[in-house]
């Protein structure tokens, strides 16, 4: 009995002495885990102020913003200690901004409509057209409903439930909320569009070619990567030069809601640093010289 006793004792022990080293094997990483991500979210952190750095550089430098700039050359993957970093800057004047729709006057609402409506018939939704008014319902910060539109009896149906946000959007991630936007359709557009705190033009120096191609109902997407292909590589001086590219000939656009310079602009930063890595986004304002950060999201915009 005394030696099954012994045995039983120090079979105990021993489990109590194997989770104990467990549960400090586990603080220990969860610490340095911690710790490490810490380090990361530092380095991304790191990577936003040097985006303000370039913004303020380009302002003092003056000019039009478009591709050939510094601030679109980003930073390439860097080694640090223990660690890389990279980053890049985006302009997001050169995308639709979706809340144009009730921020801006009554020419920025029904261009943005149009514009949206053929973005959305270029990734081939259905309707395409008839999702314009289901994302105005939306932002706007009233309860009814335009026709082919959806407001909060229709989004109660929803399984979970919710209520149409009416308010501008803080992220376009917002549109997949949006009545008739579907994962595939968002898939499509989500390159195209921004949600910013102000009404913005459409920088055509930094524009993709489906955003170009939204501009007018004549323009095809072959058309457009043809415009984005002869664009300079120091961007247009001037909306007249833009204007007389042979394409847009006919296609009866003006240049009402287009410009040549930009105020909004994301930076994205990626940080790793031991285990953990983080993926940074900043929106940033340029306003009368002042640059400043408005807002940061976690791994997506």
């Amino acid at each position: 009995m005394a030696l099954i006793t012994v045995i039983l004792v120090t079979a105990l022990v021993a489990m109590l002495a194997v989770s104990m080293s467990f549960a400090q094997h586990v603080a220990v990483r969860r610490t340095a885990n911690l710790l490490e991500g810490d380090q990361a979210m530092l380095l991304a952190l790191g990577l936003e102020a040097w985006g303000r750095q370039v913004l303020i550089r380009d302002t003092e430098g003056g000019g039009d913003d478009h591709l050939g700039e510094n601030w679109a050359m980003g930073l390439v993957p860097t080694a640090v200690e223990n660690g890389q970093i990279s980053g890049s800057l985006m302009d997001l004047q050169g995308k639709i901004n979706l809340n144009n729709l009730v921020l801006g006057d009554a020419d920025t609402v029904e261009q943005t409509g149009l514009m949206l409506g053929r973005l959305f018939e270029l990734c081939e939704a259905d309707n395409g057209a008839a999702l314009v008014p289901a994302v105005a319902d939306w932002l706007d910060s009233d309860e009814q409903i335009r026709p082919g539109g959806a407001e909060d009896n229709e989004y109660l149906l929803h399984e979970p439930a919710y209520l149409a946000a009416n308010r501008p959007m803080k992220s376009p991630t917002e549109l997949m909320l949006v009545e008739g936007i579907t994962p595939e359709i968002y898939s499509c557009l989500q390159s195209h569009i921004a949600a910013l705190p102000a009404a913005t033009k459409i920088n055509v120096n930094t524009a993709e070619p489906m955003v170009i191609a939204a501009l007018s109902d004549t323009l095809t997407i072959e058309i457009a990567e043809e415009i984005v292909g002869d664009r300079p590589d120091e961007g247009y001086e001037s909306m007249a030069e833009f204007m007389k590219h042979p394409a847009l000939a006919a296609s009866g656009i003006s240049d009402d809601g287009l410009a040549l310079t930009s105020d909004f602009f994301m930076a994205r930063g990626v940080a790793a640093f031991g285990d953990s890595d983080i993926e940074l986004y900043s929106l940033i304002s340029r306003n009368s010289g002042r640059v400043e950060v408005l807002g940061r999201s976690i791994g997506t915009y």
